[in-house]
């Protein structure tokens, strides 16, 4: 085992790396009561800015000219696609999940990658352990200043919850908390093709969501977002955002402050792909424009359908067999079936609403990663707390990896005068996550890897 200094988030960090972390996870695992207790995990982004009530201070909001901390990520193990990007500017690890262990009394760092590859069997459980790329999901937390631009993801499912203990002012709510959904059935392949051409991404006219359909939201609103389908979340809303493991992404929508080529170019097959970066900027393919609007990137059936947000919304179901509704609510929040089928399970989120004075043991049958968004208690054996005025890489105390082995053990405890409510996300091996009304459960298959696809 060694320790490396890592600079992440313009501090410095120890973590700890190595064959031999068993016993130090392990006992991780026993300190915690059954929880494990993770840092605040950051991303940055040119295309976001940070709105009113995200929980990262302002004064730490500009990392790189250009970009702001945006967003909060929880339960991600591996590293994100900007982070070449960041390291050049001297920035590791952003958005990756570590574990806080202590080492020698003192507090140190291991990455959730390691923690997993360690004890699969603790962290994952069999069924999840089984499907292979560890946690297969992961979940995310931001408020956005404006409405982002329409874009889409090639391989991860996701959806969106807005948290209302978190809105902090409600006289907010104007225009911008609608969410750009598809386009209208008039605009089509053809049509989008015009605006993704060189000509097209720098005429001010072509604005693509001047063509989409548009949804409102607000808190207590969930919907479940496919893979390929158009869509610009809303701004001034906290999102809250369970998806799958990769978060790649792909632009259809012009941006000041970023190339056509980097924005449209992110997600396509390797044949498609140029050795200068700089070739779709100065010249249009007809093979690569012909690939974006294709059904082969984008899901049109979904991105034409005008009742997609009212097949995709998910009504909020009290558990009633892991809470008394008085007490305690459990509630499911965000479930249901993804892919082109309607068959594919990915993940599921719930919302536990303790009372003051209240201790609560879980009874989940399978690993989460939870976050406290309102109240405070404890959380195993951690101190639990609603996140404020944080500085990215703080520990934070509100974020946590409830390993598969512990799941219906971890004791949560309301500590405050107020309610204490938490989010948490399971992946594709919970076995009573429920569909939307018009889906069937008995058909119900984890979601395939990109690997796997391949490969077949």
């Amino acid at each position: 085992m060694k320790t490396t200094i890592q600079s992440m988030y313009g501090r410095d960090f120890k973590i700890l790396e190595g064959d031999d972390l068993m016993g130090l996870c392990g006992g991780a695992i026993t300190a915690g009561q059954g929880a494990l207790a993770t840092n605040t995990a950051m991303m940055c982004r040119p295309f976001c800015a940070s709105g009113a009530g995200n929980p990262i201070i302002s004064a730490y909001r500009s990392p790189i000219p250009g970009y702001e901390w945006d967003e909060v990520w929880f339960g991600f193990m591996g590293f994100t696609s900007e982070e070449k990007f960041l390291r050049s500017h001297g920035f590791f690890g952003s958005g990756r999940c570590y574990i806080v262990v202590k080492d020698g009394g003192a507090k140190r760092l291991v990455a959730l990658e390691d923690f997993v590859q360690t004890l699969p069997d603790d962290i994952l459980g069999p069924r999840l352990k089984a499907l292979g790329r560890g946690m297969r999901r992961y979940s995310k937390f931001f408020i956005n200043k404006g409405r982002l631009p329409h874009h889409t993801h090639d391989v991860k499912d996701e959806a969106y919850w807005i948290e209302e203990s978190m809105v902090v002012d409600y006289d907010l709510y104007d225009e911008h908390c609608f969410m750009a959904l598809g386009l209208q059935q008039d605009f089509g392949p053809e049509r989008l093709r015009e605006h993704l051409t060189r000509k097209g991404w720098d005429d001010p006219a072509k604005i693509l969501k001047r063509h989409a359909r548009w949804v409102l939201m607000h808190p207590g609103k969930a919907m479940l977002m496919k893979t390929q389908t158009l869509h610009g979340p809303a701004a001034l809303l906290p999102h809250y955002e369970p998806q799958f493991d990769d978060d790649g992404y792909r632009m259809y929508e012009r941006m000041m402050k970023i190339a056509r080529w980097l924005l449209t170019g992110r997600e396509i097959p390797k044949h498609l792909q140029v050795e200068d970066v700089e070739a779709d900027a100065k010249v249009d393919r007809d093979d690569l424009l012909d690939y974006l609007v294709s059904d082969q990137a984008l899901d049109w059936e979904s991105i034409h359908d005008p009742l997609y947000e009212e097949k995709h919304t998910c009504a909020p179901i009290l558990d009633r067999d892991t809470c008394d509704g008085t007490d305690v609510t459990d509630t499911w929040i965000i479930y249901g079936a993804f892919g082109r089928q309607n068959n594919e399970q990915v993940l599921a989120s719930k919302r536990l609403v303790i009372q003051p004075g209240v201790k609560y043991t879980m009874q989940d049958p399978v690993g989460s990663d939870l976050i406290v968004v309102k109240g405070m208690g404890k959380v195993g054996a951690h101190p639990a707390c609603a996140p404020r005025a944080l500085k990215p890489g703080d520990l934070g105390n509100w974020c946590f990896i409830i390993p598969a082995a512990t799941a219906n053990q971890v004791v949560i405890e309301n500590t405050g005068d107020t309610d204490l409510v938490a989010l948490r996300t399971f992946g594709p091996d919970h076995p009573a996550m429920p569909v939307l009304p018009w889906q069937d459960r008995s058909k119900l298959v984890p979601k395939r890897l990109a690997s796997e696809l391949a490969a077949s």
